[in-house]
């Protein structure tokens, strides 16, 4: 890898510092290596290129959240799927040899290693050249491309080894930290995680007094088009700790998960949406991603683009269609039919079942992709709570319901069960890509309005791709 794709302006204006920091980029080239890391301004535009490459429509802007991720996890019409949209109907089915499913799944892989590249490029070049930048940055960039890597890796985890409760010595993916053409072994699944946490951990020390979110609260930042965003839009302190707390609950150690949700609610940077402020407002501040919620969030100016294209009908001066990928026809009850749940009232369109949670633009914000929010925390919790004992789960649980429901008398649950966290799931993480990673940690069959998807490592586990793998040994 000899070059590096330029960031636009736009991109680049959310990372380190202010905007005015940005703006020396050279649009439209290629910007030699030994050039783009000569300066400290070179190391953050490699930064900013890797975030936009995760927030393209190929990973986390569509294809892992509300795109394959989400069709996999059974969100979308079954029927409409495999009637009307070729491109996605043998996805709902877990045909993993299907040609086409066999080249998404690729495209995955590919591009997830691609990022992991780009990542230890530049961790090679702060170790080569580190000293352009100025201590503080240097401890920034490193910090942030350490949780980076081990995002994309645990993610990769998810998708291509069976859960590490049930087979942690089965062998599963290469975990790269180098930057080269050198095949990486495939290491076991427990090898993962150990190797995420430990990543983690090393983030968690780099960026420890140095990232800027330690002295200011984000959501009570007003400007949230850009000022707001430059805390939450990159791989923050407590991103790491929001991390943490997913893997540790994915290897089934609730104390220790709890633990580290904890420490991102006891923070005080986050808050549950506050619907007299955010959400029974006027149209231009109408806040459908719950932004005050939000500890890592990818930016992305496309992103309407990219749900338009399959969320909503399209009408041409001859013709118009439905949507490609409209919800579950059983929307509403998974909802229970509550209208006062903002999420349904804000993120699905009623006449339709079309989500409309990426395809409306609200001016007071810039569009972007979570990728961890404080309602996960919230749930990680309640789920540990009830599984330990180690405090009132039900009460965990219905503070966050609490934020989502407007008649209060409907917000209480009276019981928590899995069922009912699992219902909760689903109602939270639609159009995020997490909900088919919490059957699978769960082992759960798969919710479908037809018929449930029996849990198995068939479904689970989506195959290595085939043939040369550029940064891993198959």
């Amino acid at each position: 890898m000899n070059t590096y794709k330029s960031i636009a302006v736009l991109l680049c204006a959310f990372l380190f510092s202010a905007c005015s920091d940005w703006l020396d980029v050279e649009p439209d080239t290629s910007v030699d290596e030994s050039k783009l890391f000569s300066t400290e301004q070179g190391f953050k535009d490699a930064v900013a290129g890797v975030y936009a490459d995760m927030a393209s429509s190929s990973l986390y802007g569509q294809t892992m959240t509300f795109g394959f991720m989400d069709i996999l996890a059974q969100q979308y019409d079954y029927e409409t799927i495999n009637s009307m949209y070729s491109r996605f109907y043998r996805v709902a089915d877990y045909d993993y040899e299907y040609s086409s499913n066999k080249s998404q799944i690729a495209s995955i892989w590919r591009n997830m290693y691609n990022a992991v590249a780009e990542i230890n490029n530049i961790l090679r070049w702060a170790d080569k050249n580190g000293g352009v930048m100025t201590e503080h940055t240097r401890h920034l960039v490193k910090g942030q491309c350490y949780l980076l890597r081990a995002y994309l890796h645990f993610d990769l985890l998810r998708m291509f080894a069976p859960d590490v409760k049930l087979s942690p010595n089965e062998k599963a993916i290469p975990y790269v930290v180098t930057f080269g053409v050198t095949p990486t072994e495939r290491e076991t699944v427990q090898g993962v995680i150990a190797k995420v946490k430990e990543d983690i951990e090393t983030a968690k020390a780099e960026l420890q007094g140095e990232d800027p979110i330690f002295d200011v609260v984000p959501y009570q930042i007003a400007d949230k088009l850009l000022e707001a965003d430059r805390y939450i839009a990159v791989a923050n302190y407590f991103a790491a700790d929001a991390l943490l707390a997913r893997v540790l609950l994915d290897e089934g150690k609730y104390s220790e998960a709890e633990a580290a949700a904890q420490r991102v609610i006891a923070s005080g940077k986050f808050q549950l949406v506050d619907s007299e402020k955010s959400i029974n407002v006027s149209a231009d501040s109408l806040d459908l991603l719950f932004n005050d919620e939000q500890i890592f969030a990818l930016r992305n100016q496309s992103i309407f683009d990219y749900s338009e294209d399959i969320h909503l009908g399209k009408t041409t001066e001859t013709s118009s269609s439905g949507a490609s990928l409209p919800l579950t026809t059983d929307i509403g009850g998974i909802y229970d039919g509550i209208n006062d749940d903002i999420r349904l009232a804000n993120w699905v369109q009623s006449s339709t079942d079309y989500m409309v949670k990426y395809c409306r633009k609200i001016a007071k914000f810039y569009p972007k992709q979570v990728l961890i929010k404080l309602s996960e925390m919230y749930l990680i919790v309640a789920e540990a709570q009830m599984r330990t004992g180690s405090g009132d789960a039900l009460e965990t649980l219905n503070t966050l319901r609490r934020s989502r429901i407007l008649n209060a008398s409907l917000a209480d649950k009276g019981e928590i069960s899995e069922s009912v966290l699992i219902g909760e799931m689903r109602r939270e993480f639609l159009g995020e890509g997490q909900m088919f990673f919490q059957y699978k940690r769960l082992n759960t069959n798969i919710l479908n309005v037809l018929n449930e998807v029996p849990a198995s490592n068939e479904v689970f586990v989506l195959p290595l791709p085939e043939g040369e793998i550029e940064y891993g040994k198959n």
